[in-house]
């Protein structure tokens, strides 16, 4: 029975896992690679989990606020993606057909940045 890396996302076997890669799920291979990548992509993980949820609160909301401050161009445009759609619609339930209705070019830009299938709408 092998163990999933959250990096690279493959199930690999126990021996490409030290002590701590176990408990962090990272094998060792991800594990030498820079911690700025790493934290890229916890944070990418993180904003597409924001739009998973069935309420953007507002304590993600502040997160979000966090992540506009990123170095990096893509969790900062993700991230200001998704603090737009939140201020237009929080809650899950009909959110891409309210975006559809009154904000195309907000659901344009989500499907550009692939924080929903392109083939969904």
């Amino acid at each position: 029975m092998g163990h999933w890396c959250r990096i690279c996302g493959c199930n690999k076997p126990n021996e490409k896992f030290s002590g701590k890669g176990h408990r962090n799920h990272v094998c060792k291979h991800c594990a030498k690679t820079s911690k700025e990548l790493i934290e890229a992509i916890d944070q990418e993980a993180e904003i597409f989990g924001f739009m998973e949820q069935s309420n953007i609160s507002r304590k993600n909301i502040s997160r979000l606020n966090q992540l506009i401050q990123s170095e990096n161009p893509r969790i900062s445009e993700l991230a200001s993606i998704v603090l737009e759609v939140a201020k237009v619609k929080r809650h899950k339930k009909r959110r891409l057909q309210a975006l559809a209705k009154d904000h195309i070019d907000l659901l344009l830009k989500v499907k550009e940045s692939g924080l929903i299938d392109a083939d969904y709408y």
